[in-house]
Parts: structure tokens; C-alpha cells; sequence
């Protein structure tokens, strides 16, 4: 038997808050925000809209790795704006299965072209804990 859906909606478990920043913001600001709000990525927003987002493995790999000047690194120039969404109708299932196929870790939650929250995988896990071990065995790359 294959399990379709959990029943569970991905609003109703979603961060509906996520953390905003621009995308003329400087690295080192936006950098502070992610420490002090304790979170792995940021949300880039033009008024209501998703315009990108910007992780922790941004700041490494396209900052610090390709040696920017980090002090005059605006978001706009690392940010991802080719992100993957779902919806807040959407079965926590199936957004599990998106962010396995597409090797990411959080998924903006939108509708029509406006941001409502953002889902990670820490917040299916405290909604679904016995979801951890499908978590490591699927989405976690082996080193």
C-alpha cells in the first residue's frame, strides 16, 4: 500500500513568518539577521511578492567561496530566484516529494504571486516526528 496524501496541510503547519530582507541589502546585515533570528535562510520580498531566497549555502559557497568583498555584497547578487514553491493547500506528502525531487530543504509557500509563510523541514518534523527517519533516508545526501 503507498501512502497518497497525510491529511495534513502545509498552512496549517508553515512558518508564517519567515524572515524578510531586500534585495539591496549588504551580506553582513543580512548575515546578522539569519544569526540573530536563528534561521538557515531569508526571504527576499518586494512587497507582498517572492522575488528570492538567500541560505546559509549561498552566503558560502557564492560569497565567501568565490572570495566576494563581502562588505559591498548586496542579496540581489547571491540570491536564488529560481525557487521552488507550493502551495498552502498542498498535502505536506507532496511537499516532501518536491523537496526530495528537487535536493532542497525549504519551500516557499505561495498563492497567486503572493508569499504566505515558507515550509521547512524542521517545521514536517515537528508536526510529523516519526517523519525524521523518512527524512534521513531520503533527503539526506551521504558523505
Amino acid at each position: 500500500m503507498t501512502i497518497t496524501k497525510l491529511g495534513i496541510k502545509v498552512a496549517k503547519i508553515m512558518t508564517k513568518n519567515p524572515v524578510i530582507t531586500s534585495k539591496d541589502e549588504l551580506l553582513p546585515r543580512a548575515a546578522r539577521k539569519m544569526l540573530s533570528n536563528n534561521v538557515g535562510c531569508l526571504i527576499v520580498k518586494e512587497g507582498d511578492t517572492l522575488i528570492g531566497i538567500v541560505t546559509e549555502k549561498d552566503i558560502v559557497e557564492d560569497a565567501v567561496g568565490k572570495e566576494l568583498d563581502i562588505k559591498k555584497t548586496k542579496i540581489k547578487d547571491i540570491m536564488s530566484t529560481g525557487m521552488i514553491i507550493i502551495s498552502p493547500d498542498a498535502d505536506i506528502l507532496d511537499a516532501i516529494k518536491k523537496m526530495k525531487k528537487n535536493d532542497v530543504r525549504r519551500l516557499p509557500v505561495v498563492k497567486g504571486r503572493k508569499l504566505l509563510g515558507l515550509l521547512t523541514m524542521k517545521d514536517i518534523i515537528r508536526a510529523e516526528p516519526e517523519l525524521l527517519e523518512y527524512f534521513k533516508s531520503t533527503l539526506v545526501k551521504k558523505r
